[in-house]
């Protein structure tokens, strides 16, 4: 750890006591044998950050044949971090010959062995540091600095009894500090200093050092003179990936603003529905007589119509609604079948009639022609799945098709949400893609997530995105009055001797917008006589023993039944 002088005389002191440890000869860690090899570390640090070194070991014996030194090219920092160095220009000298080097790089390290058979006097190492220059933590009313730190000792396979030695700088030092040791167990140096009127450069000396140890010279230049060549690289991790400080805040609050007023904006712009004040009435309740009331449906509007205004597509229920609506209206007859057994399921088919009342659409055709056709045998619910899969998709089609031919939607809802849809994922795919790249390479994770949070919201709103026009709202402002009135109509109200008749023609309409119970219950009141009802609905037909008050359960089981085939194709 650094340790900081602000004031000169703070520098003098800390080399004051280096020099008095020294003198006090205190006693170094015990080491292994070190034979009394020696080694001088001079250093010039350049203006570009870079660390010119040169080693003088002088062996206390013969020389060995071979000794090697391994340099780290990286430094661990706490944050998942580390450093990164280049050890170039390698010579190696004694007695002003070459030695041979062989120099291997792997595991972020160079190691450097030296020839040193037959060679005799000391021998010097040079070499050239890139990256040892950091730029220096801002101290409050004091210039830039850049600190230099490196192993000037390291990775030396033979044991010294003594190191010293000094750094030139091209400005006077504002701190030095020296830790030698094992690689785990760093204590102070024997004596360092500099920044002094009398010692001005950074200087240290220790020993006794085994092989495999090291020493760490750090002291800081002014900026103004040496420039930071230090390159950190940063280890990914999911928390570094997702780190969350105020700049990845706010650069992921940024895009959830915007992003989420532009879907806002798009939705008000092509998803609202067309503003209109009026209402255009669906049906009616109207006075016949004292306390009867006829229903009356207006402009035409089917239950298949009335579901798909006001959900913007085609359920399961409106095509249900829309086979109760084509046996009222006295196209097909529903057809209850005698069960086999007790314990067995009620099931239904369906008989074509001669004709009916209205004019047929072109989805109530297909659905017709599907369910009960002209020749061959009519579909039977428990089976209706066959029949209807194949033209389902037409019906579909066709029943968009004639709300937007009707004028209550500019495009076909299913269309438009399509088409959004796509824009959607589209939207989804290239968030996460970008939330891939950012999480790789970056510390903003957290952006990722906030397009990836817009990609998925902009599939939400593609399915509010249908637009109904100006007749369209005032379509639905009529089915929210009518479904009001069914839920609160009296249901004994309508024409003596026509309540049957009647109560059936409200039926379909009550099973798309609510209150279907209230008025089943009307046409069970309806029977007067305990005789079997099979035959006293035109629409319905039911085994000899049936009754009218057994229609609200065989009504709700053809309704869950044919929902259930339609959604399970």
């Amino acid at each position: 750890m650094s340790r900081l002088f602000t004031r000169p005389s703070r520098l003098l002191a800390a080399g004051l006591l280096g020099a008095t440890l020294g003198l006090g000869g205190l006693a170094a860690p015990a080491h292994a044998e070190t034979g009394g090899n020696t080694m001088q570390v001079d250093g010039r640090v350049l203006p570009d950050g870079r660390l010119e070194v040169t080693e003088t070991i002088t062996f206390a014996g013969d020389l060995p044949r071979q000794f090697e030194q391994r340099f780290a090219l990286t430094e661990d920092t706490l944050d998942r971090a580390h450093y990164s160095f280049d050890v170039d220009s390698v010579t190696a000298k004694a007695g002003g010959k070459d030695l041979g080097l062989t120099i291997t790089t792997q595991d972020e390290a160079k190691t450097v062995a030296v020839n040193t058979s037959g060679a005799k006097g000391p021998v010097t190492i040079s070499y050239v540091v890139t990256g040892a220059a950091r730029e220096a933590a801002p101290v409050a009313g004091e210039p830039a600095r850049t600190e230099v730190t490196w192993n000037v000792l390291q990775g030396l396979d033979v044991p010294l009894s003594q190191v010293s030695g000094g750094i030139d700088t091209p400005g006077a030092i504002s701190f030095v500090n020296c830790e030698s040791g094992p690689v785990q167990r760093l204590s102070p140096c024997t004596t360092f200093g500099g920044g002094t009127h009398g010692s001005p450069q950074p200087s240290f000396t220790d020993g006794p050092r085994a092989a495999g140890e090291v020493i760490t010279l750090d002291f800081a230049v002014p900026g103004s003179v040496v420039a930071p060549n230090a390159r950190i690289e940063h280890k990914w991790s999911l928390d570094r990936a997702f780190s969350v400080n105020r700049n990845t805040l706010l650069a992921s609050l940024l895009p959830l603003l915007l992003g989420g007023a532009l879907l806002f904006w798009l939705h008000r712009r092509a998803g609202r529905d067309l503003e209109e004040h009026q209402i255009t009435p669906v049906a009616e309740f109207t006075p016949v007589g004292p306390g009867e009331s006829s229903f009356t449906v207006l402009h035409d509007v089917r239950p298949g119509h009335v579901g798909t205004v006001a959900d913007e597509r085609v359920d399961p229920i409106d095509v249900t609604a829309t086979l109760l609506d084509l046996a009222v209206r006295g196209w097909l007859r529903i057809v209850e079948l005698p069960r086999d057994g007790a314990h067995k399921a009620l099931d239904w088919t369906f008989e074509r009639t001669a004709g009916g009342e209205g004019d047929l659409r072109p989805f109530e055709l297909h659905l017709l022609d599907a369910v009960a056709p002209a020749e061959g045998p009519a579909a039977v619910v428990s089976t209706i799945s066959e029949a209807v899969t194949p033209v389902v998709e037409r019906v579909q089609h066709e029943l968009y098709a004639d709300v937007v031919q009707r004028g209550w939607f500019d495009r076909s809802p299913e269309q438009t949400r399509s088409r959004w849809t796509m824009l959607g994922w589209a939207t989804l795919v290239l968030a996460i893609i970008a939330t891939i790249g950012l999480v790789t390479f970056t510390t903003f994770g957290l952006v990722g997530f906030a397009l990836t949070a817009l990609a998925l919201g902009a599939l939400l709103i593609a399915q509010e995105m249908p637009r109904r026009t100006t007749h369209g709202s005032a379509l639905l402002a009529g089915l929210s009055a009518l479904a009001s009135q069914l839920r609160t109509q009296p249901t004994a109200q309508l024409p003596t001797g026509r309540e049957l008749a009647e109560l059936s023609r409200i039926l379909p309409y009550a099973v798309v917008l609510g209150g279907r119970e209230r008025w089943v219950d009307a046409l069970v009141a309806a029977d007067d006589d305990d005789t079997p009802d099979g035959d006293d609905l035109d629409w319905y037909r039911a085994p000899g023993d049936w009754h009218l008050r057994d229609l609200p359960d065989s009504l709700n089981a053809f309704i869950v039944s044919v929902q259930g085939q339609l959604f399970g194709r």
